[in-house]
């Protein structure tokens, strides 16, 4: 009998990828719970069966054994890109405790790298389920599948991309080439460091605010860090409260990216009608009088538009300051919608007419 061609195998992979599409869907929400649980924020999971041209390809460009369906192990393939590259261990930490990892067939490229090297870093596991949920009913069809799990960071998946595409499938670049590229390859490992340092620079700068804050010390400059200290603290429950006598379901919350958001507007809102420092807002805060008011007509703007008084701390903050302090031509623009300053402006001329 013949052996089977690439082809012939090609069919027999394209008769089952449904199940490895599958798996690859399974294994993408399972390491996001994972990561998730362990607090580990990422920049996304990507996962995909590899195609039938593809496997078709490799079989023609490597050879195989036996049977290919059961020694290749990258027909579930995934992929986690990390913001910082200490995460890159934290994530293989995760991954051993949650998989049974093949040692033999599993690679760290940076540890490849001599250390007068750069070029490609990328940690590769190769998985399978682990015995415990090999036994689950819902796991069991995929009991004999293996998947591989690469992790890097966002830069590091740059210049893996931007560098495949320049030395393609090249045994070898022609060398001023190839020492350019090392040289880029230098600078994405520098910037990956330097990402880590701004971070834990960023952390430090936090933790010296609430000091500050919590010792009443407010000649601060205001920014998101230093407003975070200030809202996380006594000031912030004390306007939570005045929101709330007014009618404002605080319930609402948001999830990370977008409370950075609203809190970049905050900064800018404040910024932009001088109030420069917490020293600053505090003291337009502590004028209970003028906090009355403006609050009052922020809940003007949200009946006028026929919807309920809600928000989170920093929105409604961003509002009250515009409401009270900004009164150009498009107040609480581009921060604020169009909208509503334009039903601020209406409401405002509401008040003003005899």
């Amino acid at each position: 009998m013949a052996e089977p061609t690439a082809d012939d195998w090609g069919a027999r992979y394209g008769a089952r990828r449904g199940m490895y599409e599958q798996y690859a869907g399974r294994l993408q929400i399972l390491l996001r719970d994972v990561l998730t649980s362990a607090g580990i924020d990422v920049v996304q999971i990507e996962a995909r069966a590899k195609t039938v041209e593809s496997f078709v390809e490799k079989i023609g460009r490597k050879g195989h054994d036996d049977d290919p369906l059961a020694t290749m192990t990258d027909l579930v393939g995934l992929r986690v890109i990390t913001y910082y590259v200490e995460d890159v261990e934290r994530v293989g930490q995760l991954i051993a405790r949650e998989f049974e990892v093949d040692e033999e067939n599993s690679a760290d490229k940076a540890t490849d790298l001599a250390s007068n090297e750069f070029g490609y870093r990328s940690a590769h596991h190769v998985v399978r389920l682990g015995p415990s949920r090999r036994e689950l009913a819902e796991w069991a069809p995929f009991a004999s599948l293996a998947a591989e799990i690469q992790v890097r960071t966002a830069l590091q998946h740059a210049w893996a991309a931007v560098s495949h595409k320049v030395a393609y499938k090249a045994a070898a670049l022609p060398e001023p080439i190839q020492r350019r590229l090392n040289r880029l390859s230098a600078l994405f490992e520098l910037a990956d460091e330097q990402f880590s340092s701004l971070r834990d620079a960023s952390a430090a700068t936090d933790s010296d605010y609430r000091q500050k804050v919590d010792r009443g010390t407010l000649d601060i400059p205001v920014d998101t860090s230093s407003i975070g200290a200030y809202l996380d603290g006594r000031r912030g429950d004390e306007l939570a409260t005045l929101f709330q006598r007014h009618g404002f379901d605080r319930t609402v919350h948001k999830d990370v990216r977008r409370r950075r958001r609203a809190r970049s507007a905050l900064v800018s809102a404040l910024q932009g009608v001088g109030l420069g420092t917490l020293a600053d807002l505090d003291a337009f805060v502590s004028d209970a009088e003028r906090m009355d008011a403006a609050v009052g007509l922020v809940r003007r703007v949200y009946e006028t538009d026929g919807h309920r008084p809600r928000g989170p701390l920093d929105d409604l903050l961003t509002m009250t300051v515009t409401a009270a302090l900004d009164f150009g031509d498009e107040p609480g623009r581009p921060y604020l919608t169009e909208q509503w300053s334009d039903t601020l402006k209406r409401v405002r001329q509401g008040e003003s007419t005899p």
